[in-house]
Parts: structure tokens; C-alpha cells; sequence
């Protein structure tokens, strides 16, 4: 039964769905609220396109249940959901203009004319298409014919919208434009958005709240700001992050000064802990600091490649074996030296989070350096 949560607009109970022998989600659990703008953020091939074709009653799950608004639709078609969709594809029909591919939903729907140019009007100005409306879609570059798609999307009259990895396959700069748009239309429309991506920058900047989803599952779900600060899980930690994180390989001992980890970059103390073993470290690239002290603390890094990112430089090193990835501001002092070939870095300790390699949950995390 569904959870007594006036704002609770979809919700999944134990959902799973396999193909023949193939497993693809397993006791899925997943809470959307309204107004929430939801990221579904998971690898490529998790699962992430057929999870939302259950939402929209597309597919049925093998078990559980799905409520929308309150009330189960498991057995429900998409006819009966009411749930505005924007697939991966741009989907356009090549022999309509802008306009006749905005409204036929509308039309199959059998709206009236006054909602529909009312309709057209909102979301081509919502999306900046309104000089486009007369054009066919193969007068249309890539990124137009993605806002034209989305634009159809968002057409409907609901308030709840699938978004189906709308901004894959284009370039940064056009992504991240429209990734402003996205935010600015939930916010003008009202309404709730649930959106599945691959891509690490997409769900930081976009989410309100985050489901993370891995081998079939949803590993964590919560406000972005959460999980990105204490990720729980390894899948949550390399997903949300950008550029991505580090993970590194080590032992958790019990010392007469407590628990102590040792790794190839050194040792390092962490938050009193009965486990004791093999573990994973997690670091993000933000974490890595550049230190002008040789033979203190800290390591020796060896730069392999930069990628200019616009406002941040990510450098690629490695210490003892160990690839690591940091990031620095373009204008920071340090980043002439580090482009010089080799420099000395140190981790924040504190920042380290310990995860168990086996079942890939959190542990502990850094306390503060004790030796390197």
C-alpha cells in the first residue's frame, strides 16, 4: 500500500522486470514529489529507459506496484496515466512543420483550438522556438530539433513529466544551455519533472532530488545536496560527481591509535570503525590539493594529460601506480607548476569516504592524515 504522503505525486513499491532470463530491475523503490525536478541518474545499459517505461505503463513490472497521484495504475495503460513524455530521439515527423509537430498530441487528444495556440505559444516562447515554428525539421540543427522535441514533450496538459535522457549525443555548450532552459521551464510550468541521464554534470545541475540507479536497483534517493555530501554507496559517489571520482584500493587496520587506512598514497585515519580489511577509497578530484612542499606532506603526482574545461583545468596524474584525476581553477597560481610535468599533492583527509569492496557500501570516512 502507498505511503500517506500528500505530496507525493509517483511512487514504486518492490518493482521488478526481467526479459526471459535476463534480470533488468530488481525491488525498485522510488518516491517522486511534486515539484520535484527527479533525477534518474545511472551508467548507460542500468536500466535507466526501462524503469521509465513502467512509470508511463508502457511495460509492466513482473512485481510491485506503481502509484501515480495517489492511486494504483500498475495495471493502468499510458491512456490512463495523464504523464507528458520526451523520448531520447528527436522523433519529429520530417514532412510537418515545427508547429503541426508541436501540436499533434494535442490534436490526437482532441484539444480545441483555443488550447492549442495557447499551448504553442507558452512552450515555443518557454524554448525559444517561435521563429521556427514555419520550418520543416530538416531545415533545423540538432540542437533546435532537441528543443522542438522537448517542446512537444511539454505540450501536454499534466504535471508530471518523463524525460527520457533528452540532452545525450550533444555538444557541451549546447547542453548546458539547454540545461538552463530545463531548469527555467519546471520552475515557469509548475510541475514535476522525472529525468534519466548517464551523464554526472546533467544530474548536478539539474536535480532537486536524485535516485541513483545500479545493478538493477535503486542504490540511494534523496535531496542531491545528501548524497553528494555523504554518498552511502560507491555507485552514488561515481555518479554524482564531476570530473569523476577517485577510487583508490587499500587495507583498514586497527592500530593503537585507532583505525587507519593504507594505500598506495599514504595512510590515512578515519572515524573509529569495528571493520577491518580491504576497502575502497573514494576521493573526489575537488579533494586532491597541490602542495609546493617536497618530501612533506603529501605525494609525488606525474601529469599524463589537461583537458581545458572552460573555467577549470582537469589534470590527469598519477602517483605510485595510482590514476588520479583533480581539478583546478583556470586561475589558480599553482596550475603553471602543475603543467610543468610533476608536482606534490595531499588528499583532505577528511573528505575520504571508506567503502566495503564487496558490498559497495560506505564504511567510515577520513579523519586526518597520519603519515604519507
Amino acid at each position: 500500500m502507498i505511503e500517506e504522503q500528500s505530496n507525493c505525486i509517483l511512487q514504486l513499491e518492490s518493482v521488478s522486470k526481467a526479459f526471459g532470463n535476463t534480470s533488468v530491475l530488481s525491488d525498485v523503490n522510488l518516491t517522486v514529489n511534486a515539484g520535484d525536478f527527479y533525477v534518474l541518474s545511472g551508467q548507460p545499459s542500468s536500466g535507466k529507459s526501462v524503469l521509465l517505461r513502467l512509470i508511463l505503463g508502457l511495460e509492466s513490472p513482473d512485481t510491485g506496484a506503481v502509484f501515480l497521484r495517489g492511486q494504483d495504475v500498475t495495471d493502468d495503460g499510458p491512456e490512463k496515466r495523464n504523464i507528458g513524455y520526451v523520448p531520447q530521439s528527436f522523433a519529429l515527423f520530417p514532412n510537418k512543420s515545427v508547429r503541426e509537430n508541436i501540436t499533434y498530441p494535442l490534436r490526437l487528444d482532441k484539444a480545441s483550438k483555443a488550447v492549442i495556440d495557447e499551448t504553442v505559444t507558452r512552450v515555443s516562447d518557454l524554448l525559444k522556438i517561435t521563429d521556427l515554428l514555419e520550418k520543416n525539421p530538416n531545415q533545423l540543427s540538432g540542437g533546435q530539433k532537441q528543443r522542438v522535441a522537448i517542446a512537444r514533450g511539454l505540450a501536454k496538459e499534466t504535471d508530471l513529466f518523463v524525460l527520457d535522457d533528452p540532452l545525450v549525443g550533444l555538444d557541451f555548450k549546447l547542453r548546458e544551455r539547454l540545461i538552463d532552459d530545463l531548469r527555467k521551464t519546471r520552475a515557469a510550468l509548475g510541475v514535476t519533472f522525472v529525468y534519466s541521464t548517464s551523464d554526472s554534470l546533467e544530474a548536478l545541475l539539474l536535480a532537486s532530488r536524485v535516485g541513483v540507479l545500479s545493478h538493477g536497483t535503486i542504490m540511494e534517493e534523496g535531496e542531491l545536496s545528501d548524497i553528494y555530501d555523504e554518498p552511502q554507496t560507491t555507485a552514488s559517489m561515481a555518479t554524482l560527481g564531476f570530473p569523476a571520482v577517485n577510487f583508490v584500493e587499500g587495507r583498514l587496520n586497527k592500530t593503537g591509535e585507532g583505525s587507519v587506512v593504507d594505500c598506495a598514497l599514504g595512510e590515512f585515519r578515519v572515524m573509529e570503525t569495528d571493520y577491518e580489511g580491504q576497502v575502497v577509497l573514494g576521493v573526489r578530484p575537488e579533494h586532491i590539493d597541490i602542495t609546493r612542499v617536497e618530501g612533506g606532506t603529501g605525494f609525488q603526482a606525474r601529469v599524463l594529460f589537461t583537458e581545458d574545461v572552460g573555467g577549470s583545468e582537469i589534470v590527469y596524474v598519477e602517483s605510485n601506480g595510482v590514476p588520479l584525476v583533480l581539478v583546478l581553477g583556470a586561475s589558480n597560481p599553482l596550475l603553471a607548476e602543475v603543467r610543468s610535468g610533476a608536482f606534490m599533492a595531499s588528499i583532505r583527509p577528511e573528505n575520504v569516504v571508506v567503502f566495503n569492496p564487496d558490498s559497495f557500501q560506505r564504511i567510515t570516512h577520513g579523519k586526518d592524515l597520519v603519515n604519507v
